[in-house]
C-alpha cells in the first residue's frame, strides 16, 4: 500500500494508527508513505507508484480542486492501473466532482450513528453514494456501519431505490505466483 499526500495539507488530513490499520486487515509494515510539497508531485508519485509491480493499492490524498488533475493526468494513472492491475484511489477533501478517466466516482460523508447505552457515541457510520460507474447505473446510496471487533464497515442500512443491487469489483484476477484469487479494484 502507497499513500501518498500533501505536506502542506493539516486540516482535514488522515491521521494513520498502526493498530486501526491492522484492524482493517493492512499490515502497517507494508505501508509506504510519501509526503509530496505540491499537486505536480503527488500526481507524480501516485504514477510512479502504480506503475511498480509489487503494489496493489495506491491511495492519493489532497484537499480542494487539485487543479493538475485533469483528464490527461486521469487516464495517465487509468491507463498505468490497467497495465499493473494496482487500485489507485484519490481522495479529495472539500471538493466538487470534476471529469476523470476513473471507472467510478464516490461522495463519502459521515452519517448520525446509533447511540449505545448510556447515550454513549456510537461507531462511526458512513454514507457512500456512487456518482458515476462507467459501464453501470450510477446514483445509488449506501449506509456503512463500523462492526465492533472486527473493523470492518458493513452495510446498516439500504438507502438506494434498487434493492440487491451491487457495484463489482473489476474483477477476480489469479495472482501468477499463488494460482490463488486476489481481488482488485480500479
Amino acid at each position: 500500500v502507497v499513500l501518498a499526500r500533501m505536506e502542506k495539507r493539516r486540516r482535514g488530513r488522515t491521521v494513520l494508527a498502526g493498530d486501526g490499520l491492522a484492524g482493517l486487515g493492512l499490515d502497517p509494515a507494508r505501508l509506504t508513505l510519501i509526503e509530496v510539497e505540491d499537486e505536480q508531485d503527488l500526481l507524480r508519485a501516485g504514477l510512479e507508484a502504480c506503475r511498480c509491480p509489487g503494489v496493489g493499492l495506491v491511495l492519493l490524498e489532497a484537499g480542494g480542486r487539485l487543479s493538475g488533475y485533469d483528464l490527461t493526468a486521469s487516464r495517465r494513472l487509468a491507463l498505468a492501473v490497467e497495465r499493473s492491475g494496482a487500485c489507485v484511489v484519490l481522495v479529495r477533501h472539500d471538493a466538487e466532482a470534476r471529469p476523470s478517466a476513473a471507472r467510478t466516482r464516490w461522495r463519502i460523508s459521515s452519517a448520525p450513528s446509533t447511540p449505545l447505552e448510556a447515550h454513549a457515541p456510537g461507531w462511526p457510520v458512513l454514507e457512500a453514494e456512487l456518482l458515476r460507474w462507467r459501464g453501470g447505473m450510477a446514483g445509488r446510496r449506501w449506509r456503512l456501519g463500523r462492526e465492533a471487533g472486527h473493523g470492518q464497515y458493513r452495510g446498516t442500512t439500504r438507502l438506494s431505490p434498487l434493492p440487491g443491487a451491487v457495484v463489482p469489483l473489476s474483477g477476480v484476477r489469479t495472482h501468477p505466483d499463488d494460482g490463488q484469487d486476489s481481488r482488485r479494484a480500479a
